[in-house]
């Protein structure tokens, strides 16, 4: 297979060592929210937070009834949709929302026992919303202890994958000798697909898309994408996602970008960002919605229909 093509020169992106390459950002809240939440009945000195996204319905469950008409949330007119039920509350964010925006949002109790009511702030997002969070106030039965230990198990698994492969990739030599030494250069082991025609790009988006390609290796897919800065603000990529059809995100290992995004636009901005994901052969079937933000979360790239070979 010649180095030429583009699994070679992927590869050689994502091992071969590059001074201008810009570091991760340390993750904020909404990267590691749980969408689990103990209400005790002393009210905690910060209320919990829950992340929101355009887009992304919020589902609220509650082990307990909830007071009829006792929801009060800042800014309702804002919302498309507020919806109370018995047990759950279904909220429908705002389609325009600034990155960091927070919404104080309370909810009392039928039964009168403690805490009679509880708050929490929604703060806005601009990919990493919930789309459901359960709320335990009652003692938990037994079953939902279970559910919850499934459920950390699985990150915990996730993490250890993550670490294992970045151990790995610390270890390995660089230039063409880790290119080799990855074996993902063997004949039929990596298998990439030209976006370009099926690709759509959001009219809000920050930056400019010349190319896009996706690849697939096992236990992971990869995003190439190719990108110019119209602003007058450098550009630095800080996170990204991959959100599916019904709601689930595929996060990523920490970016690669080959260097910030100058102002300058044409051919001497073009910039070269690759975003890589561990993911499963049945997820890598998916069809995704990529979106990547800056520190400030709010200059965004949304790209829709992204799927893999």
């Amino acid at each position: 297979m010649l180095l030429a093509s583009p699994v070679g020169l992927l590869a050689l992106a994502l091992l071969a060592p590059s001074p201008q390459a810009t570091m991760p950002s340390a993750p904020d809240g909404c990267e590691t929210a749980s969408p689990r939440i103990e209400l005790t009945a002393e009210p905690p000195v910060q209320p919990p937070v829950v992340c929101i996204s355009p887009d992304v319905p919020l589902t609220l469950r509650f082990d307990t009834a909830l007071q009829p008409e006792s929801v009060r949330l800042a800014e309702r007119e804002r919302f498309a949709d507020v919806a109370p039920g018995q047990q759950s509350l279904m909220l429908v964010p705002p389609e325009k929302l600034e990155a960091g925006e927070r919404f104080e949002l309370e909810v009392c109790f039928a039964d009168g026992a403690a805490p009679a009511c509880a708050t929490f702030l929604l703060r806005a997002h601009p990919a990493l919303g919930l789309s459901q969070v359960k709320m335990f106030r009652a003692p938990r039965p037994v079953e939902s202890f279970r559910e919850g230990e499934k459920a950390a198990q699985a990150e915990a698994r996730q993490c250890q994958q993550e670490v294992r492969q970045l151990r790995a990739e610390r270890g390995a030599p660089e230039g063409l000798r880790g290119v080799l030494a990855s074996g993902l250069l063997v004949e039929g082991r990596i298998a990439f697909k030209d976006l370009m025609e099926s690709v759509t790009e959001a009219r809000s988006n920050a930056l400019r898309l010349k190319e896009a390609r996706s690849y697939r290796a096992e236990g992971r897919v990869a995003v190439d994408l190719w990108l110019d800065n119209p602003g007058a603000v450098p550009w630095v990529a800080a996170g990204a996602v991959l959100r599916g059809p019904k709601g689930e995100v595929l996060k990523p290992l920490p970016l690669w970008q080959q260097e910030v995004l100058p102002t300058e636009p044409g051919a001497k901005g073009w910039r070269h960002v690759v975003v890589e994901v561990l993911a499963s052969e049945e997820e890598a079937r998916g069809t995704y919605t990529l979106v990547l933000w800056d520190t400030e979360q709010k200059r965004t790239v949304t790209l829709g229909h992204v799927t893999f070979p």
